[in-house]
């Protein structure tokens, strides 16, 4: 009995010494090994490196943010492939760390915590490279998320994140996609009685990019909070008492990677905002075409942009009487570079002086951009109030975000004011500005919001939002009633 008794006390202690081993020799040298391709991988994608360690009172804390499997998988699975751009490659290395790390037990904070991006703009921006505002801003929500160590699964339709859902229902803490309608509508794909398994309505946020309230509707039926927008809704004095929920983006860890170019070594040139040739025919068109080579004339500046020549762009030209011709003229100062990558694209705005809004695109990413690489925009006002024109709370321009920013950074000049229009370009050429990054689009303020999505009890939320639903069917009127 000695004896068996002596033995389970030798056992007992190997395995301790076993564990310990594990612990404080292995797991560090893995980690430590691992981390560095990690890190590899992540500053390929154009990211900064990932923090790694922690330093109390002299003690180095091995504390990821978010661990990858250790390398030994690397023998077993293929590595992400950037050049097949398919996002089924991106799940599949972040279930793959997922799964490893619950069985290791060594998961970061965040990392059991999973965000379904099932949305197409999400995976063109992240995968493909797009770079379309709803892009923009679904490459800053999948960094972000990363930064803050949360596990990503990309999608483009709701039967894909129902599939994905259903592997791990109370890991995943948002579902997100735009017109989320067509799964609150579907009783296949929201859980309901007959559908326990379906993905919960409070689980569901619509992705807009534009900040519209209105949109709670038999297409997007939950309303309020659950609508997440890339841009504030400007109707409210701040972000909290919005009826929606504002996530907004950040280009901050691109843009500040790029040199500033000193404004006495840029080009003597102004790029034109507008990526198709009809913004400047459409009627909202702030200016007129006449401007361009007058101003060359007079100051010696060149107007360059890159745009594409398509008549038919989301139908305008249904609408156009004149004859839609080609504006470049080389001779007086407009140039057209045509549609360029984002590298040479970044290159042409900060090697100018200035970026001049058109009306036409509204609430784009760029002068955002612009401003970054040390860029003044100028912000066209195609509405105001005639009897107090400089009232900018009756101001419709194309960039809201920048009304409340004025010179040397953002200059507001009203549709048609060609003096207004010089005068502005004047200034930019007199009066250089360093990196500006409006404060709510920071990274630091973006992951905030997104901490706040992931962290929030929404299911609490949706419960209140429920009872008042039932009393409004009570009284005869339409309400969403959903399962808890």
């Amino acid at each position: 009995m000695l004896t068996t008794h002596l033995t389970l006390v030798k056992i007992t202690c190997l395995v301790f010494f076993i564990v310990l081993f594990y612990n404080i020799v292995y797991l560090p040298f893995v980690f430590h090994e691992d981390q560095a391709s990690l890190n590899l991988a992540h500053q390929e994608s154009g990211n900064d490196p990932l923090p790694s360690l922690v330093v109390v009172d002299n003690l180095t804390l091995h504390t990821p943010i978010y661990v990858e499997a250790p390398s030994t998988f690397d023998r077993l699975f293929p590595p992400l492939d950037f050049e097949r751009k398919d996002y089924h490659d991106w799940n599949a290395k972040a279930l793959r760390d997922l799964h490893v790390c619950i069985a290791l037990d060594n998961c970061g904070p965040n990392q059991m915590k999973v965000a379904l991006l099932a949305e197409s703009w999400i995976v063109d921006g992240v995968v493909r490279g797009s770079r379309g505002g709803e892009s923009v801003w679904g490459i800053s929500m999948y960094r972000n998320l990363h930064e803050l160590g949360y596990t990503i699964l990309l999608s483009t339709d709701f039967g894909q994140a129902l599939s994905q859902y259903r592997m791990m229902p109370d890991l995943v803490k948002v579902v997100i996609r735009s017109n989320s309608g067509h799964c609150h509508n579907n009783r296949h794909c929201v859980k309901n009685s007959e559908n326990p398994t379906g993905i919960p309505a409070w689980k569901i946020f619509d992705y807009s990019y534009w900040p519209d309230n209105r949109l709670g509707n038999n297409d997007f039926p939950m309303k309020g909070k659950w609508l997440l927008s890339a841009n504030p809704d400007y109707d409210y004095p701040d972000f909290e008492s919005s009826l929606i929920q504002y996530i907004g983006y950040s280009t901050e860890h691109m843009c500040t990677k790029i040199p500033l170019v000193p404004l006495e070594e840029r080009k003597t040139q102004v790029w034109m905002l507008m990526k198709q040739l009809i913004y400047v025919y459409h009627p909202r068109f702030a200016w007129n075409r006449t401007y361009f080579p007058l101003i060359h004339e007079e100051l010696g500046i060149d107007f360059v942009g890159g745009w594409e020549i398509n008549k038919d762009y989301l139908g305008w030209g249904k609408d156009i009487e004149e004859e839609i011709l080609e504006i470049e003229d080389r001779e007086k100062g407009v140039y057209n570079l045509g549609m360029l990558p984002i590298e040479a694209f970044y290159d042409q705005v900060r090697d100018s002086i200035m970026m001049i809004g058109m009306v036409n695109p509204a609430w784009s990413p760029s002068p955002i951009e612009a401003l970054c690489l040390g860029v003044p925009f100028l912000n066209p006002i195609s509405g105001w109030d005639h009897n107090d024109p400089w009232d900018k709370s009756r101001w419709d321009t194309q960039h809201p975000t920048l009304v409340e920013y004025d010179p040397p950074y953002v200059y507001h000049v009203h549709a048609k004011n060609f003096t207004g229009f010089l005068e502005a370009v004047k200034g930019a050429i007199n009066n250089p500005i360093d990196r500006f990054i409006p404060e709510h689009m920071t990274e630091k303020s973006v992951q905030g919001r997104l901490h706040n999505l992931m962290e929030t009890d929404w299911r609490a939320k949706a419960e209140i939002v429920l009872r008042e639903n039932e009393r409004k069917v009570e009284r005869g009127e339409e309400a969403y009633i959903f399962e808890l």
